[in-house]
């Protein structure tokens, strides 16, 4: 089995530092500890790659692919291979402005590949999928709601809407988890410094996105 974590965290200065890089290597912790079939968990973070917007040219039509982004190809080809996809999401913004590129494309790879045959079916169709979004506000349930209405949700129709399985942890958060810092005291000033230090609870984040891991692989080793 093939899991893929696909941080979509642009933090170009903190990098592999980054909270959704270090969530999607603890998604391959909590599977290695909870469950004892053989999987493999890949960890993409897109602020390591640089595509190119789509301009509906049409040629990945009869390619699947995308003459001009290798970049986007790669992740696309790896998402085909995977048999669940985590995506974990800071906000920063509406939707990250890569996530929205790797959007773009798969919806015209899906909607050229129909126009040029009506029996296209997309390689990652009905994907199982798992939405984790974060922010900087300290935890509670309305805060908590606010990042799942907001940020997951958008996300999750996008990706329903592109035919992958959104999967949840509860009628409240159907669409996806949530977690934000422990309390005020997470987000410290820095002298000379545009953003703040942000101080995470490691042990509150696993305990709010193992519920969600769990139902994923759940879902694809019942199928």
């Amino acid at each position: 089995m093939l899991v893929t974590c696909i941080s979509t965290s642009n933090t170009k200065l903190i990098g592999d530092n980054s909270t959704s890089t270090k969530v999607c290597n603890m998604i391959g912790e909590i599977i290695k500890k909870d469950f004892k079939e053989t999987i493999e968990v890949k960890t993409v973070p897109l602020v390591n790659y640089n595509f190119k917007p789509c301009i509906l040219c049409g040629s990945c039509s009869k390619t699947g692919a995308c003459i001009y982004d290798e970049n986007f190809n790669d992740i696309y080809s790896l998402m085909g291979k995977s048999d669940a996809i985590f995506f974990v999401v800071p906000h920063y913004s509406p939707i990250p402005s890569k996530l929205i590129m790797i959007f773009e494309k798969i919806n015209e790879i899906m909607y050229a590949g129909w126009v040029n045959n009506p029996n296209f079916t997309a390689p990652i169709t009905e994907k199982i999928v798992g939405i984790i979004g974060h922010g900087g506000c300290p935890e509670n349930n309305k805060i908590l709601k606010y990042y799942h209405d907001n940020l997951i949700t958008p996300v999750a129709r996008t990706l329903k809407s592109l035919s992958f399985d959104v999967i949840g942890v509860s009628e409240e958060f159907k669409y996806g988890t949530a977690f934000g810092l422990k309390d005020e005291n997470c987000c410290k000033r820095v002298e000379d410094a545009v953003f703040p230090r942000i101080i995470q609870d490691w042990e509150l984040i696993e305990n709010r996105i193992k519920p969600l891991v769990e139902n994923v692989i759940d879902k694809v080793l019942s199928k």
